[in-house]
């Protein structure tokens, strides 16, 4: 039997039926509409954009290896032409969620497809896939083609100008969390000495009339802890009425910045457009004077009635909620720091917090003949994939693992596998970031990095370390290799954004 609200606010019980209540309430959907509409035209942007830049054989069908999630290694790319025919249909699928057509099942196809995608490479995580993956998974529960979609045209019966609350507060969710925890993760020592931002600006391409003030140690200064403060300040005044409008301004300001300096995708427009969802849910409406807004947006108190199927669902997302709050703060946990042993790094919106530089090369030893062999990594890794393994010691293991395992299967003998791997945090001296006489086949690739992996001491530098990759074996000091030879130079090098 369905409890009414009044009944639990006369005997003050119930508080979840409360939330679950006011989660259920109608407000006006017209920024919920707007936001599928852009959401499904910048990832269909973005699935053409891995098309027509050829992205998706680079990444996915030339490479002879690639790096997997933990407990996902069954994971593979399609066969033959199959990888581009799959950002076709994610193509496909992006344009249907922007009309509202077959919404539902689109934007599941989205999501499964998507997800698929997120998980075939790990070189290629980026925190804006991460925040794209979780709301597509939301969108199928959504009902976002009230109106202004080929569903409401098709099906004038299910037309609907308004969507739950908990709708509107959700998609608010995901858009706050980059935001809040991004900042978070900026309290770093680092970050707050103006690294790695004074380094990546002055790797910039010359910058008319500001290339001086960007290659400057100030605008490092200045835009590390503007960002800081930009993303720790600007969810309460989106929250504000009063300061919502200021606020807007700033952070297209912000987004249009990154998006002209940095090359981080579809993650400034995507944000811009999401951050909308902050203001008066009917502003669509107001910004066209349309007159159309639905009346029960003008409801001030909760739906009257309560079920316990809407009790269960509140409670679900309320775990949800609780869980992206606490998984990002697990890096503080973690013993080391989190941008040298990348414990904790993903899925912790640590975004731009760490610039490596990194010098590896693998050995491979034949247990029986007492053989040392150089491993060609250029046969199994596309330049991408190159550029960014070496700063994550759980890819360094991974391919460790990989080649013995190819050696064993080419030759019969059984092989240890050893990598010396030199790496430039921030700019500081070059350290040995692994064990270089640890036997990698020996460590297990289903734990997090253990003792192999050596533990940061090098102190940051005031002016960030210049010394080229190649003269790095001459300047640190290495200690005995059991097995390298001490004149052997690694088979390849990584620069790491």
């Amino acid at each position: 039997m369905a409890t009414t609200h009044s009944t639990l606010q006369r005997t003050g019980a119930g508080w979840l039926q409360w939330i679950a209540a006011t989660g259920c309430r109608p407000v006006d959907g017209a920024s919920c509409f707007v936001f599928r509409i852009a959401f499904g035209l910048l990832m269909a942007k973005w699935s053409w954009d891995y098309l027509a830049t050829g992205r998706v054989a680079v990444l996915y069908i030339e490479p002879a290896f690639h790096f997997t999630y933990p407990g996902f290694e069954w994971v593979r790319p399609w066969p033959g032409e199959g990888m581009y025919w799959h950002f076709l249909a994610l193509l496909a699928a992006s344009l249907c969620i922007a009309a509202g057509c077959c919404f539902r099942i689109a934007s599941l196809l989205f999501a499964a497809g998507f997800t698929y995608f997120f998980l075939l490479e790990r070189t290629n995580y980026q925190n804006h896939y991460y925040m794209v993956m979780l709301i597509a998974w939301w969108l199928p529960c959504m009902p976002l083609s009230g109106e202004w979609s080929c569903d409401s045209i098709a099906r004038p019966s299910t037309r609907e100008g308004t969507v739950p609350a908990w709708t509107l507060w959700m998609l608010r969710f995901h858009v706050a969390v980059p935001y809040v925890f991004g900042g978070l993760a900026k309290l770093d020592a680092d970050w707050l000495l103006g690294e790695p931002m004074s380094s990546m600006l002055r790797a910039e391409p010359a910058t008319p009339i500001v290339g001086s003030f960007l290659a400057n140690r100030t605008a490092g200064l200045l835009f590390s802890w503007g960002g800081l403060l930009f993303d720790l300040a600007i969810v309460p005044l989106l929250l504000s009425r009063h300061t919502r409008g200021a606020a807007y301004l700033v952070c297209v300001a912000f987004h249009i910045t990154n998006a002209v300096l940095f090359d981080i995708h579809v993650f400034p427009w995507l944000m811009i457009a999401a951050t909308t969802l902050f203001f008066s849910p009917d502003w669509p409406r107001r910004f066209l004077r349309s007159q159309a807004n639905p009346a029960p947006c003008q409801a001030s108190s909760p739906q009257r009635s309560v079920t316990p199927a809407a009790s269960l669902a509140a409670v679900c997302m309320l775990a949800y909620v609780a869980f992206q709050c606490g998984w990002p703060l697990r890096s503080r946990l973690s013993n080391g720091n989190p941008s040298w042993t990348e414990r904790g790094h993903r899925f912790s919106w640590r975004m731009m917090l760490r610039g490596k530089e990194v010098l590896i090369g693998y050995a491979i030893r034949d247990t029986e003949t007492g053989d040392v062999t150089d491993a060609r990594l250029d046969r199994l890794l596309s330049r991408p994939q190159a550029e960014r393994f070496g700063r994550d010691p759980e890819m360094i293991l991974q391919l460790a693992h990989h080649l013995g395992e190819s050696y064993v299967t080419h030759t019969g003998h059984s092989a240890e596998v050893y990598a010396l791997v030199l790496a430039s945090l921030n700019g500081r001296k070059p350290a040995l970031m692994i064990d270089p006489n640890a036997d990698l086949m020996q460590q297990s690739t289903q734990q997090h990095a253990g003792d192999w992996v050596l533990p940061l001491e090098e102190p940051l530098r005031a002016d960030g370390w210049d010394v080229p990759v190649d003269r790095w074996r001459e300047l640190v000091e290495i200690p005995p290799l059991t097995f390298l030879p001490s004149t052997r130079s690694p088979t390849t090098s990584a620069r790491i954004p």
